[in-house]
């Protein structure tokens, strides 16, 4: 019998203990209900309790230049919330805003995999297309070129000499080159930039001819130095235009594409690897 009063004596004291609520009527009430509903837990959920204020509290923030312009509007959502629940309907409010935020964050995960992986895509097809590109541009043949000062009445100018024969099927009005000047033993080129010429008159198929371009002096080509023999420029084509004015082949996948594929894989992993975790 004596057993039976105890079991019934702590039953009734733990249900005592989980009717405790939160009282927000006033701030000395908030503050001694907070401490009385924390103080009939034990440790380990006192810890979930108050990890889910928290949680609830940074709901009712939402936008922090709002929050720090109308702080005391931002306090009563947080006590109007809490009125009147226990510890375990706290508890339970907080894990179902952690739930829900879980949620989203996985949904605008998988979004954000999706678009990524739809841009990685669209990178790769360019890519793809471009190495097709690169092997039609070699048909328009660089046979020879150089790069070297010329003096003329009042200064030095800077000249890139190119020998050029249009080995496509195509008459070409303007080519798109992209030079760099370097010397044996450097790792860093002189010059490293894009340059084009508008042919007059085109070159036709099967045809080839040397042309001796002036850069702007005002360039990076003009800043090449003028006391260096053992300079060696290589020139690539990244694109052609025919007779019409249109690109035939052009080279579309740039240095930044590259970068940017690059960049999107990283990402790509980083957000797959979130989603699992």
């Amino acid at each position: 019998m004596k057993k039976l009063i105890v079991l019934i004596m702590l039953v009734a004291l733990v249900t005592g203990c989980e009717k405790k609520k939160v009282d927000s009527s006033s701030d000395e009430k908030f503050k001694k209900s907070i401490e009385a509903v924390k103080n009939s837990l034990s440790v380990e959920k006192k810890k979930r309790f108050e990890e889910a204020v928290q949680v609830m509290a940074f709901s009712e923030i939402g936008n922090i230049f709002e929050a720090a312009a109308n702080p005391d509007g931002v306090q009563r959502k947080i006590k109007d919330k809490l009125n009147g629940k226990t510890a375990d309907e706290i508890i339970a409010e907080g894990n179902r805003i952690i739930t829900e935020r879980k949620i989203k964050e996985q949904e605008q995960a998988i979004s954000e995999i999706e678009e990524t992986q739809k841009k990685i895509v669209e990178l790769k097809q360019k890519q793809a297309g471009a190495e097709k590109t690169k092997e039609s541009l070699k048909q328009f043949n660089i046979v020879r070129s150089r790069f070297y000062f010329q003096k003329n009445s009042y200064t030095e100018e800077a000249v890139i000499e190119l020998t050029v024969k249009n080995e496509t099927k195509h008459a070409i009005s303007r080519v798109y080159f992209q030079g760099v000047l370097s010397s044996p033993g450097r790792s860093v080129p002189w010059v490293e930039d894009s340059f084009n010429y508008k042919i007059s008159g085109g070159i036709e198929s099967g045809e080839q001819v040397t042309w001796k371009l002036s850069p702007n002096m005002f360039g990076e080509w003009s800043n090449a130095p003028k006391d260096r023999k053992d300079m060696i420029l290589t020139v690539t084509v990244t694109r052609i235009d025919g007779a019409d004015g249109k690109p035939i082949f052009d080279l579309e996948f740039s240095e930044f594409d590259k970068e940017r594929l690059d960049e999107l894989n990283h990402r790509l992993a980083e957000l797959q690897k979130a989603l699992q975790d």
